[in-house]
Order: C-alpha cells, then structure tokens, then sequence
C-alpha cells in the first residue's frame, strides 16, 4: 500500500527551502541530516516519477551521485542519495550458520536510513512508488545489492557499479520475491579490471540462479570511468525500456 503523502499541487516554487535565488537553478536540497535530492528541470507536481536512491561511499560522494542521477536524463528521473551506508561487508560468511548480530543491526540501520529518507522525499515531490531503483558504485554498489536481495519487494530494480554479490546476500536473499527483479551491473573495462568484471559476472549468475532479470554492461575501455556518461545512458534505457514493458 502506498504511504500517506503531501504533494505541492502548483509548482515547486510553493516550497520555500526549494527555491534558489534564480527558479531555474532548482536543482539540489538537503531533504534530511544524511540525504540530498534533486529534481527534473521542469518538474511537474501531478506526474508520478521514477526515483533513483543513489547510496554513496569512497567511490562515489554526494556531489558525484547526485551530478550522476542528473546526467542519466534531465526530465525523466527524481534522485535521492543516502549516506552513511558502508560496512563490513565480510563480517558473516557464506556459510555461517548465524550471522553476527552486530552485522544484522548495521543491515537494519542502513534500511531504516533508506527509508526513512524515502518518506522525507514523499512528503515533498511525487514518487511513483513502484519504480524506485537502488543504486551505487563500488563499495556502495556492493551494499546497495545486499539491500535489494534482502528486501526486493521494496525497488523496482538495483544499479551497481562495479559490486559485488557479498556472501550474506546468499543467506538473506529473500528468492521468493527476487523472481523477475531487474539488475543493472557495470563493470569497468580492460585487463586491468578483470578480477572485478569476474566477481561482478559471477554475482550476474547468482542473481539469475535466483530468477532476477540481469543485464551486465562492461565499460568499452579501461581508461573509462566506473560510472561514465556512456553507462549512464545506457541505464536511462534500460529502465524506459521496462517501464515500457511493464505498461
């Protein structure tokens, strides 16, 4: 069921803390203490968007994630980033009969961080609930695919670059609800980050294992970036192109 929501009727200019000196240049805010957001450049209040909840880290900041949701398309996506995601992600093992508490509250901190920064976003713009991607590069991608095995009736799909499948998602994975979930993995490219495009495609066969719907983009150049504009685009496609299946 969808949550209760205040959604501006007219336009963001209603929304004081929104607006900058110039209407035009509404771009970012800081919707909480450990989230930012940031809107299409002709925002319609009555349309229901598509969210990208972009988790950041050492590989990829606030600034670059949001630059990075922006680029995927002017119009067509609202972007929230969450920080403070990272942790062990090695703590609890494949094959640990029990996993560590410790790891188990870390797990739970960062969902309750996504969602509640979720709800934050709602209450300002519209959110089409049922279209909202977890996304993140490296270290974030990694936890960022933890979180959409563990609760995959939450997101419409995840993104990551360059993550991998850690070994407690094996546990936690919730396959039941995986089914037919979409995941976009980019890897970078070149021989150089061959161990990463290995671990990257062996978590491409787990997910499948799992039923997931699974499409792996390798960087044309190992002088590419780990996010580029190229793979940008290329995920801009790939969630029109299911929204469109979807419909």
């Amino acid at each position: 069921s969808r949550l209760p929501r205040s959604v501006p009727e007219s336009s963001t200019e209603d929304i004081p803390w929104l607006v900058a000196e110039r209407p035009e240049q509404i771009q970012f805010w800081q919707v909480n203490d450990y989230a930012a957001g940031t809107i299409p450049e002709n925002y319609e209040p009555r349309y229901a968007y598509p969210l990208i909840v972009w988790l950041t880290g050492r590989d990829c900041g606030v600034d670059e994630s949001l630059t990075h949701i922006a680029s995927m398309s002017p119009q067509n996506y609202l972007g929230l980033t969450v920080d403070e995601c990272l942790f062990d992600l090695q703590e609890a093992g494949q094959h640990d009969i029990d996993m560590p508490v410790e790891f188990l509250k870390r797990l739970v901190d960062v969902e309750n961080r996504v969602v509640a920064a979720v709800r934050s976003l709602r209450q300002v713009v519209n959110v089409h609930t049922e279209r909202i991607f977890l996304a993140g590069a490296g270290d974030a991608a990694s936890v960022a695919l933890l979180l959409a095995m563990h609760q995959p009736e939450w997101f419409g799909g995840c993104i990551a670059f360059g993550g991998t499948v850690p070994p407690a998602a094996t546990l936690l994975a919730n396959k039941a609800e995986l089914a037919g979930k979409r995941f976009f993995l980019g890897t970078p490219g070149g021989r150089s980050a061959w161990q990463t495009s290995g671990s990257v495609r062996n978590g491409a066969r787990q997910l499948v294992a799992a039923g997931a719907d699974v499409s792996v983009s390798v960087n044309a150049s190992e002088t590419d970036p780990l996010v580029s504009r190229h793979s940008l685009r290329e995920v801009d496609q790939w969630i029109i192109s299911g929204i469109l299946a979807d419909a």
